[in-house]
């Protein structure tokens, strides 16, 4: 049948329903002045929803309000003042100017009178009220709003303007909106659907304080949803009526959340949901994007995989981070997450300007920035709690294609979720650009920086003295695609009457060989190691880049080296090389060592290779450009959401490995690497050493690390409780991002602190 509706009927369905802005005012002229004038210079924003100001003083008696809002009456501009013969408290202020919003048919806005609205609040709010038809509640970002609180920290500026401009550097790249287990009634928009159907805020919840959560629970029994505007923006100075009362405020509050909770048990339960929700946590880790006191960009090294030792990741992270403390403090402020020995060790602490930032309080930046790949779980972790923006070197895939090195770790789908889910990738050459693209396609919006190290031969220069030439120095290291074992043998075997000297898997010495473990010693010792080389020998298969090729070549060595996709990208940099000798197998190594030989030097024309500075300058400058970018909020959303499931299913390979274990041996005992999940009353009984290990298995679901076994142990030392630690561990970045549960925890947890309010209490309030 077809359904002919009257010509009214069509008209009153295509305009906006009216809408009253209710001001409840009690005392305080001046904040009552600056947040009605505020409103009335935006008004036009809204013209169309035919906006009227319904102010309603429930402070009789007080001349200074009274004068201030008679001017508001006679000002001829459709403004309603309402005046209770009594105080009669907020809720029933409210509830008379809802009821004459339901009686006229408008929709209403509810504004508390200690707020003050800025450009484009009133348009963004209601654009996004009615952008879904089960939208009934809609609430801005502000200052101090609780749950909608923007930044969420609770030392907020005092100053509107300067929360206004917080708010907006946050919010830049945030979505209109998006649902939420509640609005907040001191600026919250409300359907003239929700008045008709569910009626106004309940009288017995008295002064105020979860009355606006009662009605959105009512309502939303049936569907109703409460939405967060992020593109509005209302300052709110904060209870600043309920200051002048005179009561227990904190005891009110307790007692009316209370009665909530009986209300409506789903409350509760919805609001925890929230905040473990990746947009929450998303939220507060836009924090890190304001700038420091001198208007600086906050950018984190993450150092905490350095160690003590020389290699040549750690070179360059070294190089970079000095090049950039020297030449980009004016831009950006520099910090390392490392502890206070491995920053001494490689005499990070010595450079000017670069802050150590510690592993156990490493704060919020803007950018953080792993020089490697991540190798572990905790890796990826990491950078993911210090700044929503996150960029991943990606020096090589050797670890991925090397089967004794691929199956010691889950590289494919750790780096598969940097490919997808980082802000950035760095790469060091276009052979490994190739390589990891090939085996992990990025998402279409993740961006990429390629520049080849430095080539400049100034950037790996040697102290230079007089050589003994008095060895065959073969580079490099106890892995077996360096190929140095193997070829320290061949040419020992070719040249007996000449010393061999091999950095590789196992210190020896045999005849004519010398082997070292090249992670034992130091640069200086290194150094001379060049220094009387009469040649130096390159034979790994392959290589993201030839950290030893420069330093040889730089010392003036002549070299041998295989011939590699990373080398020839490096020699396709320079010009007029001489001494350079390249060998493809056993055959021609000995044959190019024959010819090495019998040449003094090596010298290459670099003019066209980069410095560290160039390097690093573009590395800032490709950093910097990410916050320009649009995507932000969207794309750390997704890196959240994706890591939670990352984490899930990392736990489930765990839990499984365990299962599998305990099914074929007895209970593992040695490194700590060994400790196992245990329930908590077995945990409580472990002391010391065992109690941190154990713990760490249980809430992290990994070994626990050098530094935390440290401080923790030092903490038990010094007297503190299991149960205090263990909090600490749950509540730690990582164990938030792992949201891992233990039985019975969060119960003696509470026992020790009674004291402290809970989360949810800290939230919600005016």
């Amino acid at each position: 049948m077809k359904i002919v509706r009257s010509v009214s009927e069509r008209d009153c369905a295509a305009m906006p329903r009216p809408l009253d802005i209710i001001v409840p005012v009690y005392k305080n002229a001046d904040l009552v002045r600056t947040c009605i004038g505020s409103l009335i210079e935006h008004l036009t924003e809204i013209a169309d929803r035919r906006p009227r100001l319904l102010l309603i003083n429930d402070s009789p008696g007080d001349e200074q309000v009274e004068e201030l809002l008679a001017v508001y009456e006679s000002a001829g501009a459709g403004h309603i003042v309402l005046r209770n013969s009594e105080n009669i408290g907020f809720v029933r202020t409210v509830n008379r100017g809802l009821e004459r919003a339901l009686k006229d048919g408008h929709d209403a806005l509810l504004v508390n009178s200690d707020t003050q609205t800025f450009p484009g609040t009133l348009a963004e709010l209601l654009k996004a009220a009615v952008a879904d038809p089960q939208i009934g509640f809609a609430s801005p970002r502000s200052n101090n709003a609780s749950i909608c609180s923007l930044p969420h920290f609770a030392n907020h500026p005092s100053l509107p303007d300067q929360a206004f401009m917080r708010w907006r550097e946050i919010s830049r790249t945030m979505p209109d909106y998006h649902f939420a287990p509640t609005a907040v009634g001191f600026y919250m928009f409300i359907s003239h659907t929700v008045l008709a159907n569910h009626g106004f805020l309940r009288e017995d919840f008295g002064v105020g304080y979860e009355e606006e959560n009662d009605l959105v629970m009512r309502a939303g029994k049936v569907g109703i949803r409460a939405v967060m505007v992020n593109r509005a923006f209302a300052y709110h100075a904060g209870s600043a009526s309920f200051d002048l009362i005179g009561m227990d405020l904190a005891a009110h509050k307790h007692r009316n959340l209370k009665k909530l909770s009986l209300d409506h048990p789903e409350f509760l339960p919805l609001v925890r949901r929230y905040e473990q929700s990746a947009a929450f946590k998303a939220e507060r880790l836009m924090s890190g994007l304001f700038k420091d006191p001198e208007g600086r960009t906050k950018v984190v090294f993450d150092l905490t995989g350095m160690g003590q030792h020389y290699n040549g990741t750690n070179e360059q992270v070294v190089a970079v981070l000095r090049s950039m403390a020297r030449r980009q403090s004016h831009r950006i402020r520099l910090a390392g997450v490392a502890t206070a020995e491995s920053f001494r060790c490689h005499g990070l602490d010595q450079v000017q300007g670069l802050h150590r930032e510690d592993p156990r309080a490493p704060g919020l930046h803007a950018i953080a920035v792993r020089l490697a790949q991540p190798f572990e779980l905790q890796h990826i972790n990491t950078l993911e709690s210090l700044a929503p923006i996150n960029l991943f070197a990606m020096l090589d895939t050797i670890a991925e294609d090397c089967g004794p090195l691929a199956v010691a770790a889950p590289l494919p789908e750790l780096w598969n979720h940097v490919a997808h889910h980082a802000n950035g990738l760095i790469f060091t050459s276009r052979f490994v650009e190739r390589t990891f693209l090939n085996r992990h396609p990025p998402a279409p919006s993740v961006a990429t920086w390629t520049h080849l190290l430095p080539t400049r031969l100034t950037s790996y220069s040697k102290p230079r003295a007089v050589s003994k030439r008095s060895h065959i120095l073969v580079l490099g290291n106890h892995f077996e695609h360096k190929g140095s074992d193997v070829a320290a043998r061949v040419i020992a075997a070719a040249f007996p009457e000449t010393k061999i000297v091999a950095l590789g898997k196992e210190a020896a010495q045999s005849s004519n060989l010398t082997v070292h473990r090249p992670g034992l010693l130091g640069p200086e010792l290194i150094d001379q190691l060049f220094r009387d080389a009469s040649i130096v020998v390159l034979p790994s298969h392959v290589e993201g880049f030839g950290f030893g090729f420069m330093h040889a070549l730089a010392a003036g060595c002549p070299i041998v080296a295989r011939r590699i996709a990373a080398t020839e990208e490096i020699l396709k940099s320079l010009d007029d090389v001489t001494g350079v000798f390249l060998f493809d197998n056993d055959t021609s190594l000995i044959r190019a060592c024959t010819v090495a030989l019998k040449t003094s030097v090596s010298s290459a024309t670099d003019e066209r290779g980069s410095s560290w500075d160039d390097w690093a300058s573009g590395l800032t400058d490709f950093s910097l450009s990410l916050l320009e970018r649009s995507d932000t909020f969207d794309t750390l959303v997704r890196r959240i959401s994706a890591g939670e499931l990352l984490r899930r299913a990392f736990r489930a390979d765990e839990l499984e490995r365990r299962y599998v274990a305990d099914d074929v041996a007895a209970e593992p005992s040695g490194p700590v690497s060994q400790a196992k999940a245990i329930d908590l009353t077995s945990l409580l009984k472990l002391d010391g050493r065992a109690f941190v290990e154990h713990a760490y298995a249980t809430l992290l679901c990994r070994p626990v690390d050098e530094v935390g076994l440290k401080s923790y142990m030092e903490q038990l030392e010094r007297g503190f409780h299991k149960i205090d630690l263990l909090e600490d561990l749950a509540g730690s970045t990582e164990g938030r991002l792992r949201d891992v549960k233990l039985q019975g925890l969060d119960q003696l947890i509470s026992q020790r602190r009674r004291s402290r309010l809970p989360l949810y209490k800290r939230i919600f309030h005016k």
